[in-house]
């Protein structure tokens, strides 16, 4: 496989999984923050926090090291602008025109992260040969 593909389809799914990991804790602070004044409105002394399940912090992690290891097997193989372009203009327009639309954040972190995972099966190749 042309290490353009590997690049572009391993970027993409490493950034959509990170930033689908960052909407779902956006959602989980937005929701304590309106349960938060819903019981200042209401002098209740109502405990309703949520916390972000760890696996969606997991899949986060994992998305932003494979998107760095992907930048680095950018860096390798093209000239030092492609990765630099790829991550600010092509990897967000991938995943805000393209991935988001085809899951919800929570499935989305998952799903993109092994989809990034199985990318760095034939990046690692790659590096071997």
């Amino acid at each position: 496989m042309e290490p353009i593909y590997i690049f572009t389809l391993t970027g993409a799914f490493a950034m959509g999984a990170a930033l689908s990991a960052r909407q779902v804790s956006h959602d989980v602070l937005t929701h304590n923050q309106h349960a938060l004044d819903v019981a200042d409105n209401s002098e209740a002394n109502i405990e309703t926090k949520v916390e972000v399940p760890v696996i969606y912090l997991a899949a986060g992690n994992l998305a932003v090291i494979l998107l760095i290891t992907s930048l680095v097997y950018g860096g390798q193989n093209f000239a030092w602008w492609i990765p630099v372009s790829f991550l600010v203009v092509s990897f967000p327009a991938i995943y805000y025109i393209f991935l988001r639309r085809m899951l919800k954040p929570k499935l989305g972190s998952l799903v993109y992260s092994l989809f990034a995972l199985m990318g760095l099966v034939p990046m690692v190749q790659g590096w071997m040969a």
